[in-house]
């Protein structure tokens, strides 16, 4: 779940008044940025168009010129959000298509989406856990969720049908290793804090191990998941 490269939809018209600064005019991403950090401070209630404006460097009119209102903003934000991800679990069910193992492509998408969020400002990860997303004009918001964790899903059913992995319950064991490579977000900062790498590979582990069919083929996974070409490219924020 997390950011891609820097795609404007083309703009009828310059956002916003000119700009005598020599800055660049409002860019969609611009304000995603923005709320994002906002949100996760103030939450979406007490997160305000005018706010987000006055943290973008622009004007509430330069940003109804984008979006609808609020609402269309969450949903288009958790969107640009989530296309990363989206990208890079197609790239690994591609080369399961190719004759990868399901179990290997599971371990490589845990250890990235881990590792993506934390080496991410927590406010860009924050927004995919709002309350506010159970609510109806957030459908948009809730089917980009949906998209991520069927991708989990489809490899632990690959998983199942080659033997390697044992699960009772797939739909939900697909939800639990989606929540789980989000656990940095919630861990006890008094903790000692571990690098990415390392909080990538203990979640991926983790994971693995409970599904593994004989989990002693877990460090042969992890070779063979390190093999895999496709990989989660890191947002520029």
């Amino acid at each position: 779940m997390t950011m891609p490269p820097d795609q404007e939809r083309p703009l009828r018209r310059p956002v916003g008044r000119p700009r005598g600064d020599g800055r660049p005019h409002l860019t969609r991403t611009v304000v995603f940025l923005a709320a994002a950090r906002l949100i996760a401070e103030h939450g979406y209630a007490g997160t305000s168009i005018r706010m987000i404006a006055r943290e973008a460097e622009a004007s509430p009119a330069s940003l109804f010129n984008l979006f609808a209102g609020k609402d269309e903003l969450l949903n288009e934000l958790i969107l640009y959000l989530a296309q990363p991800s989206l990208a890079f679990y197609g790239d690994l069910e591609a080369e399961v298509g190719a004759g990868a193992a399901p179990s290997a492509a599971l371990y490589r998408m845990v250890f990235e989406e881990a590792r993506l969020v934390a080496s991410v400002d927590r406010a860009y990860v924050a927004v995919f856990l709002l309350p506010e997303l159970r609510q109806s004009q957030f459908g948009p918001a809730r089917a980009a969720r949906r998209a991520l964790v069927a991708h989990y899903q489809r490899l632990i059913l690959g998983g199942l049908g080659d033997g390697t992995l044992v699960c009772d319950q797939p739909h939900l064991a697909a939800e639990q290793l989606f929540q789980l490579t989000e656990t940095s977000l919630i861990m006890d900062e008094t903790q000692p804090p571990l690098s990415p790498d390392d909080l990538a590979r203990a979640t991926a582990r983790f994971c693995l191990r409970g599904l593994l069919a004989d989990p002693a083929r877990l460090a042969d996974l992890e070779a063979e998941a390190a093999q895999l070409r496709s990989s989660l490219i890191l947002p520029q924020v």
